[in-house]
């Protein structure tokens, strides 16, 4: 396996050289090799000169500050294809934490389906055994039960994808800037006709990240707008793009009718929708 790990950071020196540390301690597949491509989005908190130091065998690439995950990820990811014609290609966040053998295992995982396909790593919240990434269905996430299981969502934390999807799909789109460029490549892949999968165990640990909710009837209406459009927010415009593109029509409508409604009156629209709801469960008795 000759494999490109892909990783993007801003201004998260210590999380980032943890994250190599951790990357270059793992086991490997037998005859297996890794090269690292890390996009640093204009860090000002000196972690190129560590990585350099540190780490010389990274192969670095330089953002300006507005390339974010999606971005930051993509630039790696272009730089790594004009590298080298690698057979797999890994996604890594610099937050998350890999369990040792994560990368023999995963690759294992991948192996047992026996085509092209994708797989994300379940993660947990660290030295718990409660899930905080990995893949997602219509209902929520699935956690992982000792053999693989198909997800129509992936998140980008640790993530496996062999270069004949890439070949067919390409890198990550250019709509997303920070938020649902991983969600909408699994898609992508499973339009394409592959299959994504959550791995059989727990393979790696991150903190969940909690947004501030902007349909917080507290804050401001201008806080609120702000969130909801902000790119570390809602993002709401790639958002919209999202649900138009992979759901549809009357769903993008909907999805802008019901934010916009939230947003404007928060306590009106709740009102309305738990009045909409007890007439429909009334009616169903």
């Amino acid at each position: 396996m000759k494999a490109a790990v892909l990783i993007a950071c801003h201004n998260r020196k210590e999380k980032t050289r943890n994250c190599l540390q951790n990357l270059f301690e793992q086991d490997l597949p037998k005859g297996s090799t890794l090269d690292v491509f890390l996009c640093d989005d204009g860090s000002t908190d000196s972690t190129s000169e560590m990585i350099r130091s540190e780490f010389p065998q990274v192969h670095l690439v330089f953002g300006d500050g507005n390339l974010f995950w999606n971005g930051g990820m993509d630039l790696a990811w272009k730089n790594a294809i004009e590298f080298d014609d690698f057979d797999f290609y890994f996604w890594l966040n610099d937050d998350t934490f890999l369990l040792p053998n994560a990368i023999k295992n995963i690759y294992a995982d991948y192996i047992k389906v026996g085509k092209p396909n994708i797989i994300t790593a379940a993660c947990k919240t660290p030295n718990t055994e409660e899930f905080s990434y990995g893949g997602w269905d219509g209902f929520g996430p699935i956690k992982p039960k000792r053999e693989l299981q198909r997800v129509t969502l992936i998140s980008g934390n640790f993530v496996i994808i062999p270069k004949e999807i890439v070949k067919k799909i390409g890198r990550l789109s250019s709509s997303y800037t920070h938020y649902l460029g991983d969600y909408d490549y699994g898609l992508r892949a499973i339009e394409a006709g592959f299959i994504c999968y959550t791995s059989s165990d727990y393979l790696a640990e991150c903190s969940t990240n909690i947004l501030p909710y902007w349909g917080n009837p507290t804050y401001p209406l201008r806080k609120r707008w702000k969130m909801l459009h902000d790119v570390k927010g809602q993002a709401f415009y790639e958002y919209i793009h999202f649900k138009f593109r992979h759901y549809g029509v009357l769903i993008g409508i909907k999805t802008m009718v019901d934010t916009y409604s939230k947003v404007l009156s928060p306590n009106a629209y709740t009102s309305f929708r738990n009045m909409v709801r007890k007439k429909v469960l009334k009616r169903a008795d």
